[in-house]
C-alpha cells in the first residue's frame, strides 16, 4: 500500500472546467459520462466503486460506474462485494483518511471466494490497481469509500490528489440520486421475503386480511372492536415494515410475499 499525495501537473483551469461540469451532474447515466471524460485525464480508471454505510455492521451499500463487463452494479450483489469494500476501508483508515494505492491481485481472494456460487470468474477484467479515498462519517451520514480501479498501474503524478480533488463533487452528485440496482441472488431473494412476512405481527396480517376484502378503516375497527386510530397506526407499521407508500401497493406486496412462502 502506498500513500499518494503528490500535486496534479495538469492545468488547473482545466481542473475547474471539470469541477464545473460535476456539479450539474444529477443522474448516473451523467455520472458515467463524467468520469469517462475530461476526468480520466486526471485521473485514468477503468471502474469506479463506491461502498458506504455502517463499516462496524457491515450495513453497506454499493454502487459501481464502469463500462467494463461484469463490472457494473446489477452484475453484483453486496455480499460478494462487501469484504473487498471493507478491505479498502481499512486500507484507508491505515493510511490515516488519505488517498492510497493498493493492489487488486493481492485481494483478489476477498471476492473469488464470496462470489463463486454467483457469477463466472472470468467476467471479471483483469485488474490491477485501485486508488482509494473515502469521506468520514459524521453525525448526519455514513463514512464513503470511493476506489478508481484501473487494469494498468497509475502512472500519472498527482492521480491521488486529483481523486481527492474530484471526490466532492462524485459523492455529492451520488447523494443526489437513487443507487444503482444490485443483483439479488434467488437465496438472496427469498430470505428477504420471509423476513418482512415474518415482521408483520397477527394482528398486522388481521388488518390486512379486511384491507384486501376492501373494507375501509372505520370498518376495520368496529369489526376487530379497536378504534379507527388503532388501525390507521398498525396500516402505518404495516407500511414501513413491506416499504410501500398506500394500501393497493401494501396488498399487492403481501399477496406476492405469500405466494413465495
Amino acid at each position: 500500500m502506498s500513500v499518494l499525495m503528490s500535486a496534479p501537473e495538469n492545468d488547473p483551469a482545466h481542473f475547474l472546467k471539470i469541477a464545473s461540469q460535476g456539479a450539474g451532474i444529477s443522474t448516473h447515466q451523467d455520472l458515467w459520462r463524467w468520469l469517462q471524460g475530461d476526468v480520466q485525464q486526471w485521473l485514468q480508471h477503468d471502474v469506479m466503486l463506491v461502498g458506504w454505510g455502517d463499516f462496524r455492521t457491515s450495513a453497506l451499500h454499493f454502487d459501481i460506474i464502469s463500462s467494463q463487463p461484469g463490472m457494473r452494479s446489477h452484475d453484483w450483489t453486496l455480499h460478494a462485494l462487501a469484504p473487498l469494500i471493507s478491505y479498502f476501508r481499512d486500507c484507508w483508515i491505515a493510511a490515516q483518511q488519505q488517498p492510497c494505492e493498493l493492489d487488486v491481485g493481492a485481494c483478489a481472494n476477498l471476492v473469488a471466494d464470496a462470489r463463486r456460487n454467483a457469477f463466472a470468474l472470468d467476467k471479471i477484467p483483469c485488474m490491477s490497481r485501485a486508488l482509494v479515498h473515502g469521506i468520514a462519517g459524521s453525525r448526519h451520514g455514513s463514512e464513503r469509500i470511493f476506489a478508481a480501479v484501473s487494469r494498468e498501474p497509475f502512472t500519472r503524478r498527482g492521480a491521488g490528489t486529483a481523486l481527492k480533488l474530484l471526490l466532492p463533487f462524485m459523492d455529492s452528485a451520488m447523494r443526489r440520486m437513487p443507487s444503482a440496482p444490485s443483483r439479488i441472488g434467488q437465496g438472496d431473494t427469498a430470505q428477504a421475503d420471509a423476513a418482512r412476512l415474518a415482521a408483520l405481527s397477527g394482528r398486522e396480517r388481521q388488518i390486512m386480511g379486511w384491507v384486501a376484502m376492501g373494507k375501509t378503516n372505520p370498518e376495520i375497527g368496529s369489526i376487530l372492536s379497536i378504534s379507527e386510530f388503532t388501525v390507521k397506526n398498525h396500516l402505518k407499521n404495516i407500511f414501513c415494515k413491506l416499504d410501500v407508500s398506500n394500501r393497493a401497493q401494501a396488498v399487492s406486496t403481501l399477496s406476492l410475499l405469500v405466494a413465495h412462502a
